[in-house]
């Protein structure tokens, strides 16, 4: 588990205490569904700033949580057909985003986002304890183009080579 979920469980029994496993679940799922439309805003700024298309209506249910009586307390967050299963904020935004991903992709038939060097799709990746887009060409097998969140692209800047100058 990452550091970010570790802490927040220390935090989640400071607060409460033992409590028992059906209210940690609950409080689980609830974390997790709310990172999930958290990180669908982010993600469906992103399309629109950089596409002008939308990623809302009735075309698009964007976060589904349900619980099934078969496993217990457990709920499930799906985010179009992926599901969510940890309130780590890192992959809850890699799944969202593959998600919009598809939905554009399928809806608008557009690729997005794309390489500007290589024009190729981008693919959710991971670096450095960061969601980020990676381009799979180039000589070096790939590269990072940037953060899916904006707001941590800075620290990515910092430490990969990138499709675009350091902010």
């Amino acid at each position: 588990m990452s550091e970010e979920v570790l802490t927040w469980m220390s935090e989640v029994h400071d607060e409460f205490g033992e409590i028992s496993g059906d209210e940690f679940c609950e409080l689980w799922t609830t974390r997790t569904f709310s990172m999930a439309r958290s990180a669908f805003e982010v993600i469906q700024k992103s399309v629109f700033d950089e596409t002008g298309k939308r990623v809302v209506g009735e075309e698009f249910c964007y976060v589904n949580y349900f619980r099934d009586p078969e496993f217990g307390p457990v709920g499930v967050v799906r985010f179009k057909s992926a599901e969510v299963s940890t309130p780590d904020w890192v992959e809850v935004l890699g799944v969202v985003a593959e998600g919009v991903q598809e939905f554009v992709m399928d809806y608008y038939v557009t690729v997005w986002p794309a390489c500007s060097r290589h024009s190729f799709g981008l693919h959710v990746d991971y670096f450095d304890e960061t969601a980020v887009w990676k381009c799979n060409g180039g000589p070096e097998g790939g590269h990072v183009v940037r953060a899916l969140d904006p707001s941590a692209d800075r620290s990515v800047v910092r430490s990969s080579t990138i499709d675009r100058p350091p902010v």
